[in-house]
């Protein structure tokens, strides 16, 4: 078998490992159950944006530490700290304990980069697709089997939504166990680099400081040297990608896109919770919802290799806003079950669509990995504000949170079509005065 085969296994049985937590369709139901003391206001606006918090402050760091610490150790930590993650959930009590919780979910979260980057620094730049591919395919599989055994768990009354917590607890165990198991990087993409662009590499033998010369460095010395080197391949890669006017666009999408998802996706359970308070005894689909969005989101997925035209993510953002919108509006649960499904699949097409589109117009083998990072904090820091300003300034009920919601998808979508009309304008003058 070759090793690059080997190494996406193994990866990929990380990766659904991973995402196996059936408990997280029922978080916001066991959180608010008899296990706790606590109120839906308290989770809305002391619990949940912890999360958010965290994983923007964490992840910058985290990215740069993970090239440093040649990704193995942060993929390692990864599963270590869910561990962390679900073993607080299951044994304390307590609002701070769940604050807590918070903070290492934050760190699970963004320890994340390490399992998607991996790939860009162990193998091959020409399987990057089907490597990449594959642990896609893996992670939502693990998303999948999440959500129709807690479903089936909880709808039998197999399981309380408590004991849902021991099954991802277990599968947090075996993914540290896999990652233990994954070639190490002999490099980073940044630090530790083998060849670095001599225009961009600092030139030590004209500084002043006769120590950067002499072959006894210090360990002080060499670590300067390797993060100033790192530091100027890093904005090198970055310059020469955002310069590039569809690489900055679809960026933009990516990151708003990606942020409008998140927000929708934290506090939907409870938007849920809210529309079935007077419902008698309510049957709770929320895993089965889970499921089918992740298995519609493949879908979406593949179609944006067909359905490529830049007009389509706008004319998808007015149907995600719409959807959004319908869900909160209309007081019936399963119409907000079918918004939330649609607003998934709309925005698995947009983000893979703009990672393909992002893709193709970057050329360094090394630079889709930090770009995807740059995208991913840009679009997490743009979700905390929407925390900041929807929960925790404006103090939104969370149905007002989800119109608000919906008409920034639309307000999204109309500046995206606004811009291709306007590209398009300026293209028919370029092509008129060439005529002349």
């Amino acid at each position: 078998m070759q090793d690059w085969i080997k190494i996406t296994l193994i990866l990929c049985s990380f990766g659904m490992l991973r995402e196996i937590r059936p408990s997280e369709p029922f978080v916001t139901e066991f959180l608010l159950g008899e296990w706790r003391n606590i109120t839906e206001d308290q989770l809305n606006r002391e619990v949940y944006p912890i999360g958010t918090y965290s994983y923007l402050a964490l992840l910058v760091v985290v990215f740069l530490i993970t090239d440093f610490l040649h990704f193995k150790p942060v993929i390692i930590l990864s599963g270590v700290s869910g561990i962390l993650v679900y073993a607080v959930l299951l044994w304390t009590s307590s609002i701070q304990w769940l604050q807590v919780s918070q903070f290492l979910y934050g760190l699970y979260m963004a320890t994340e980069v390490a399992y998607l980057t991996y790939i860009y620094a162990k193998v091959d730049s020409a399987k990057y697709p089907v490597a990449s591919s594959y642990t896609r395919i893996a992670a939502l599989s693990g998303r999948f089997l999440s959500g129709v055994s807690s479903q089936l768990l909880t709808h039998f009354e197999l399981m309380d939504y408590r004991q849902l917590n021991y099954i991802t607890l277990i599968a947090q165990i075996l993914a540290t166990f896999w990652a233990f198991w994954l070639p190490p990087v002999p490099y980073g993409i940044y630090f530790h680099r083998q060849s670095i662009d001599n225009t961009f590499q600092v030139d030590y033998t004209k500084t002043d400081d006769k120590s950067h010369s002499c072959p006894t460095d210090t360990v002080k010395d060499t670590f300067i040297r390797n993060v100033k080197n790192a530091a100027f391949l890093i904005y090198k890669h970055a310059r020469l990608a955002y310069t590039r006017p569809k690489v900055l666009v679809w960026s933009a999408l990516y990151a708003a896109t990606l942020a409008l998802f998140v927000q929708t996706q934290t506090y939907i359970q409870l938007l849920w919770k809210q529309i079935q308070k007077g419902t008698d005894s309510p049957v709770v689909y929320n895993g089965a919802v889970e499921a089918t969005q992740t298995l519609l989101g493949a879908v979406g997925s593949f179609a944006s290799s067909h359905l490529t035209r830049a007009l389509y993510p706008g004319l998808a953002g007015v149907a995600q806003g719409t959807a959004v919108f319908l869900g909160a509006f209309i007081d019936n649960v399963f119409v907000s079950y079918a918004g939330y499904i649609v607003m998934g699949l709309l925005y698995h097409y947009i983000i893979t669509l703009a990672s393909a589109k992002i893709a193709c117009q970057l050329t360094d083998e090394s630079c889709f990995g930090l770009i995807f990072g740059i995208n991913t904090l840009v679009g997490t820091g743009l979700q905390s504000i929407l925390t900041v300003v929807l929960i925790q300034s404006l103090s939104l009920n969370i149905t007002s949170q989800y119109f608000s919601i919906s008409g920034l998808f639309v307000i999204l979508a109309a500046v995206w079509i606004l811009g291709l009309m306007l590209h398009g304008c300026k293209q028919k003058r370029i092509n008129a005065a060439a005529q002349y």
